[in-house]
């Protein structure tokens, strides 16, 4: 809604409104400080929760046999189905916007492609055709360096911190490295800033898992956060995006240090399980959606209303269809190529 109102449903073709459509105290509801930058703020939250979540996965495998393929195997079965999904809705709202204006689309079939492998940015690729993938992108090169770290994450090391905190600092100090066009060498160096600030996660993680003290935790994550604040400013980020990844660091703490009980109720359980399709589906198909919808004369409220609950249900129908599936497809495969090999028997 808030994109939707900056951009007066320009998209896809589809010409701006002459105005934008939703009156000032619904855009201060659901951005009541001025200063921050809600979308920055939810990916950094996202971040966040990530780098929490998946180091439980890598200490529950630790020890048991193809550890790191059970991983790979879970996570690709998690994220990428989900997300070819969402990304073919992206694509028939894009066709739909197209249509409605009497032109092409101009994507390629090698585009899309390489978009749906999640690897678009190793291939050169500086065209994304939604607003979600840079950073599935990224969490698939987090899922690399968990990887790479494997044994470090599972003991509560902080060397991976150190490590990727000097390298941002050398990328943020070398114009040369953080202004890398797409496609490797680019992808790892404009990549390190998000895959440090989702291991202030991974700290937060090593707390839970008693491998990390309280003070400890907050002394290493303060550090964290300003060496990144300092070479997001060396790179030039506007303020208001680095004080929305702050802002995202305070909730995601008083949650954690305040709620780590709390189950959500039926209303916040609910949408945490539709979030990701919530989140692959939604850009596209609510924008074209919505500029339809008061082209021909509905109200923006009633067009958000109908529009808001036309993509819950079909992030619902994708969740129990695909994503669910998917999933335990990934838990079954992975416990099945996890299994020891039988051991020959002589005569």
């Amino acid at each position: 809604m808030l994109m939707f109102n900056y951009i007066k449903g320009e998209y896809g073709g589809l010409p701006a409104l002459p105005e934008k459509p939703f009156p000032d105290w619904l855009i201060s509801l659901f951005n009541p400080f001025a200063n921050l930058n809600m979308g920055a703020f939810g990916v950094a939250l996202f971040f966040l929760i990530s780098g929490l979540a998946i180091p439980i996965s890598i200490a529950n495998l630790q020890g048991k046999p193809r550890a790191r393929l059970q991983f790979v195997i879970g996570r690709l079965l998690r994220i990428w189905p989900t997300y070819a999904v969402g990304l073919g809705i992206t694509l028939i709202a894009l066709e739909v916007a197209a249509g409605y204006m009497g032109y092409a689309t101009s994507y390629t079939t090698p585009q899309v492609l390489m978009q749906m492998s999640l690897f678009r940015d190793w291939f050169g690729s500086s065209v994304p055709l939604d607003g979600v993938v840079w950073t599935l992108e990224v969490e698939i090169k987090f899922y690399l360096a968990a990887l790479l770290c494997w044994s470090m994450i599972a003991r509560g090391s902080l060397f991976p911190m150190a490590a990727l905190g000097a390298a941002m600092i050398v990328i943020a100090n070398v114009s040369t490295l953080h202004n890398l066009t797409p496609g490797a060498p680019g992808v790892y160096a404009n990549a390190v800033k998000y895959v440090f600030y989702m291991m202030i996660g991974v700290a937060f993680n090593y707390h839970y898992r008693n491998l990390l003290s309280t003070e400890t935790l907050f002394a290493n994550t303060l550090s964290m956060r300003c060496v990144f604040a300092y070479c997001c400013l060396m790179e030039g980020w506007q303020v208001e995006v680095i004080v929305s990844y702050f802002a995202a660091f305070a909730l995601f703490t008083a949650l954690y240090l305040l709620s780590r009980e709390w189950s959500g109720g039926p209303v916040f359980r609910f949408l945490a399980k539709i979030s990701y399709p919530l989140y692959a589906c939604h850009g596209a198909l609510g924008i074209v959606g919505m500029r339809i919808m008061i082209e021909h004369g509905v109200g923006p409220l009633a067009a958000l209303t109908l529009q808001t609950a036309a993509t819950i249900l079909l992030s619902w129908l994708i969740h129990k269809l695909v994503e669910n599936p998917t999933h335990n497809l990934g838990k079954k495969m992975a416990r099945v190529y996890a299994a020891p090999l039988p051991v020959p028997v002589t005569p």
